[in-house]
């Protein structure tokens, strides 16, 4: 279900605004739309890990996967990989994030290879988005991605690449 956010939750869009912001703009031999989205993640133990979109013609990666890339060098776990774990014994994983355009454009809802990795890496995640009425509020993956295919889910391969029928 959505959720208004927390103040934690709204930091984030301070920090993510500011990591796109602090993106030189217009430098020599620059283009505009070589670094246009920033994203600030919050892992369950209250870090936060920042990134910029990286624009190639290939299809570069997008401002979350670059903060999610710095989360995992940091030793936040995933579903693909262990991560720290607390004194609590519980792994540190990605708790929330939220993608800001340049230009004061502010908060955008992730792509779809983004809510499909995110699903795939992190399925408790909250997203910072704008409902339909244009407030901020937070969704799990439930709401960002309906009906989603689940690779846990997915058809069983046998080794000739056939889908075995259960």
């Amino acid at each position: 279900m959505p959720r208004p956010l927390s103040s934690a939750e709204a930091a984030l869009i301070t920090t993510a605004t500011a990591t796109i912001d602090a993106v030189p703009r217009f430098a020599s031999g620059r283009k505009a739309m070589d670094h246009t989205v920033g994203c600030a993640a919050m892992s369950s133990t209250g870090r936060v890990f920042t990134g910029v979109n990286v624009y190639h013609f290939s299809g570069g990666p997008c401002a979350e996967n670059v903060a999610f890339g710095n989360a995992a060098a940091a030793g936040v776990g995933s579903n693909y990989s262990p991560g720290i774990t607390g004194p609590d014994g519980k792994m540190e994983t990605m708790a929330t994030c939220v993608a800001v355009a340049n230009d004061n454009r502010g908060v955008i809802s992730p792509c779809g290879r983004c809510r499909q990795m995110m699903l795939d890496y992190y399925p408790g995640i909250r997203v910072i988005v704008r409902d339909l009425a244009g407030e901020l509020v937070t969704v799990g993956m439930e709401e960002l991605l309906p009906y989603a295919y689940v690779i846990s889910k997915g058809p069983t391969m046998d080794e000739g690449g056939l889908e075995i029928k259960k």
